[in-house]
């Protein structure tokens, strides 16, 4: 299989933002030009573009370049997921050791949502839900959960998408996504059975951080026969008890 070949406008904004260093934080187009060897007008077209996107900010005397406020903002979303992930970690060990069923840390990311943490993590579960991965919000309970959350042009955004469907029992349906969104943010826990993969049903709660907005969603998953109304109830006690220890752990991350 051919290697995919990196575009190179995009290869030569990285190499631009990874320029700039403690050591030299403000450059102009002719210098990088010079450093990366690339053409002025292409430095000058890249910079105006990360300028747009805040990445890069520039002086209005000497008109030379720093990185902008968008690099601490995707530095930030990092550093706070690297946090977030530390701290809840052995608050859910005891969580699964608790309910002796998978359980996972998520994230909303643009549309989807991404784990940060998942246990137990062995060779049976791994396959499913990787740490790192993108997974639809519209078809697992912590991305419903968390897509409930969002504002409701991020919702219209992500609903006007194709909705692909995971199994025969993945809603895909807009105007009934709508109607369950807003019965979760009603509710604040969010309940799948057979959307993502058969025979498993997953249960979702929100973490929320200092100023109690959600930040990240918790949630158990295990086999349909093991997600009773009366047992979902006593996992929805659960989880909400250990969402609000993780909440109180966040209240140390600046």
């Amino acid at each position: 299989m051919a290697k995919e070949q990196p575009l190179s406008s995009v290869y030569n904004a990285i190499r631009i933002l990874q320029e700039f260093s403690d050591d030299i934080p403000v450059m102009g187009v002719s210098e990088l030009g010079e450093r990366l060897g690339i053409a002025k007008s292409t430095v000058h077209r890249l910079l105006c573009t990360l300028r747009e996107t805040g990445l890069v900010e520039q002086d209005s005397h000497s008109h030379k370049y720093r990185l902008g406020i968008g690099m601490f903002v995707i530095g930030s979303v990092f550093y706070r997921s690297a946090e977030l992930r530390a701290k809840a970690f052995p608050i859910l060990v005891d969580l699964m050791q608790r309910v002796r069923r998978i359980v996972r840390l998520g994230i909303y990311d643009y549309g989807s949502v991404v784990y940060l943490c998942k246990l137990p993590e062995d060779k049976e579960t791994r396959t499913f839900s990787s740490i790192g991965t993108r997974v639809p919000c519209h078809s697992t309970a912590v991305g419903k959960l968390l897509l409930a959350f969002q504002s409701s042009e991020e919702i219209e955004r992500v609903l006007s998408l194709p909705l692909k469907a995971r199994t025969s029992n993945t809603m895909t349906d807009k105007d009934e996504l709508l109607e369950q969104l807003g019965h979760i943010r009603a509710v604040r826990y969010a309940l799948t059975s057979e959307e993502s993969r058969y025979d498993v049903c997953s249960l979702a709660v929100p973490v929320y951080d200092e100023s109690q907005h959600v930040t990240a969603a918790l949630s158990i998953t295990g086999s349909k026969s093991q997600f009773l109304p009366t047992q979902v109830q006593e996992f929805l006690g659960t989880l909400r008890m250990f969402s609000r220890l993780i909440t109180e752990q966040l209240d140390g991350i600046e």
